[in-house]
């Protein structure tokens, strides 16, 4: 028997500590630091480190590690001589340290997946009274089959999947509604352009009633006659009756009222299209998110269904239905992600960013499911709308216009005030004047009646604004009272329902007494439920918004303009 130096071998790939290969070896001989091994232990060595590296690589066998701890620089370790043991590796049950007189029993299991459990394979003789080499102990191991519902247990839960949240990495752009408003109202150039209506109407109010300035000039008579021409200088002035100026300014007094109305209004048309908007983009996210989860979870079904039929526990028809669900679930993950970005783009030129980029929208606001009196609504924003209030404040502005009208005829009196001198008496003058037309042929009948036209236009202008706001209460009306319905029911019976099918039928297909065709079909209902629930809330949360936003949208739209400049002043002087 011939003698070979070999290394100390200690660790190898796989995981197992060899300081003393046990009663296989027939010597072991220590010398100069190495081991010296005879040529048959080493052949049985060969065959033992073979095959359980390759039991390692496969997970089909669990050997028992000693824990090393790493020597430090300088130190020394001296070698532990340690039996070599093969323990069962059975997930979830600690495993029982085996004892020295049951080293003879080498126990394995077989499995799938690390989260499966495998049954128990004994091998070995209990009768012999020898013991077996460990080569030997190897080569009876027997693996067990493995079974198609190991495989089904590396599935997550399909429910837990499509509520969870699949934002895995922070955003840097995140959004809330607050924000988004607080924006809109700062970049929003139709707040702005109402704003500068609004001066505007103050400055024609200030300028309609100020008085005609007065007119200083010079005077001469007699020029060509030596010695009797006479010189002098005068001021004329006009002075306005009939309290013209003042109701001047009571006309673009309530024109400037109603342009501070219509800037409220914008303000509104804004705030709601933000909202509407906002809830919509989240609406579109929360589908996306939900897609997203539900596409995982399909496309682990075809691999199962693959798997299934390759073990021949399934059918082409399972793979086939599992791809097309696949396909389905695709293209409506790609048709989430389009919505959501059409969303977020319209949200965001509404608000005014410059991000082009979709952001997160987070801290989504809570809405009330709650039935609404929505005749106290209509009353609520009757007595609130600034809509109403910018029309009453124009049915004002044309009464005070008819008043004005109806004084216009009154006639203004000029006064013409002058002093000279009088070569040909070598004295002063003084001369005096006052004039005034008389209202024969022009009375301004034509006038009035335009104004009365236009007043009564604007009162029959507030009725259109009272029914045209009961209209779109009725739909908004509508749309809330059925997407309340629909969140109702989809959260007290349907969705509750599904989850409950869901769960009974993956129980079911687990203990092999459902079908996996019948698995997808309840997979499936449960996703559609779940997408017509984001669905109904996103409705609802909008039509809530409209209410709250006294129904007021277009906040791009270019706002009102109700002044006529400043004509009317012109009409105060002259007398016509």
């Amino acid at each position: 028997m011939s003698i070979v130096p070999i290394q100390r071998l200690s660790y190898v790939r796989c995981g197992c500590h060899l300081d003393q290969i046990g009663k296989d070896a027939d010597v072991i001989i220590s010398h100069n630091g190495s081991l010296s091994v005879c040529t048959d232990a080493i052949r049985q060595f060969k065959v033992s480190l073979s095959a359980c590296c390759l039991l390692s690589v496969v997970g089909c066998a669990q050997v028992d590690q000693r824990t090393v701890t790493p020597a430090m620089p300088g130190a020394t370790t001296a070698p532990t001589e340690t039996p070599l043991t093969v323990r069962p590796a059975v997930h979830r049950k600690k495993a029982v340290e085996p004892s020295a007189s049951s080293l003879d029993r080498v126990k394995t299991v077989a499995y799938a997946d690390e989260g499966a459990e495998g049954d128990e394979v004994a091998t070995g003789d209990k009768g012999q009274d020898s013991s077996p080499s460990f080569a030997d102990q190897l080569e009876r191991i027997a693996l067990a089959p493995v079974e198609m519902h190991a495989v089904e247990s590396r599935l997550e839960s399909f429910s837990d999947l499509v509520a969870a949240d699949v934002s895995q990495a922070t955003e840097e752009n995140v959004y809330t509604l607050d924000q988004l408003e607080q924006l809109a109202l700062a970049n929003n150039p139709a707040i702005v352009a109402a704003g500068a209506t609004a001066t505007k109407a103050a400055g024609l109010r200030n300028q309609v009633g100020t008085r005609p300035n007065p007119t200083l000039g010079y005077f001469g008579q007699q020029l060509a006659d030596e010695n009797t021409d006479q010189h002098g200088v005068f001021v004329e002035q006009e002075f306005v009756r009939g309290n013209k100026l003042e109701l001047n300014r009571e006309v673009l007094g309530h024109t400037m009222s109603a342009q501070r109305w219509e800037m409220q209004t914008q303000r509104y048309r804004v705030l709601t299209d933000v909202r509407v908007r906002f809830y919509e983009a989240v609406a579109a996210q929360q589908r996306a998110d939900a897609t997203r989860n539900f596409e995982t979870v399909a496309r682990r079904g075809v691999q199962v269904a693959m798997e299934r039929k390759e073990a021949e526990e399934g059918n082409l028809i399972e793979v086939l239905q599992a791809q097309t669900l696949l396909s389905e679930i695709m293209l409506a993950a790609e048709q989430a992600e389009v919505e959501y970005r059409g969303a977020w783009q319209d949200l965001a030129a509404v608000a005014g960013l410059p991000e082009a980029a979709p952001a997160r929208l987070v801290d989504v606001p809570a809405t009330e499911k709650a039935p609404r009196d929505w005749q106290a609504a209509y009353d609520q924003i009757l007595s609130e709308s600034p809509e109403l209030s910018a029309a009453n404040a124009l049915v004002c502005e044309k009464y005070a216009l008819l008043k004005r009208q109806r004084v216009q005829m009154v006639p203004n009196l000029t006064g013409n005030f002058g002093a000279g001198y009088d070569n040909a008496t070598d004295s002063g003058m003084i001369n005096l004047e006052f004039s005034a037309p008389i209202p024969v042929w022009n009375q301004n009948s034509g006038n009035i009646s335009a104004a009365y036209a236009e007043y009564t236009r604007a009162l029959e202008d507030v009725k259109r604004i009272e029914q045209s706001i009961k209209s779109r209460l009725a739909r908004t009306a509508q749309a809330f009272d059925s997407a309340l319905a629909a969140v109702t029911k989809y959260e007290t019976e349907i969705i509750p329902q599904t989850q409950k099918s869901l769960d009974l039928s993956e129980e079911a297909y687990r203990a092999g007494e459902l079908e996996f065709l019948q698995v997808l079909v309840v997979r499936r209902s449960y996703f559609e439920s779940a997408i017509r629930l984001i669905a109904a809330q996103g409705n609802l949360a909008q039509a809530n918004a409209q209410v709250e936003g006294l129904l007021l949208t277009g906040g791009l739209d270019a706002p009102s303009d109700y002044t006529d400049g400043d004509g009317i002043r012109g009409a105060s002087f002259g007398g016509q």
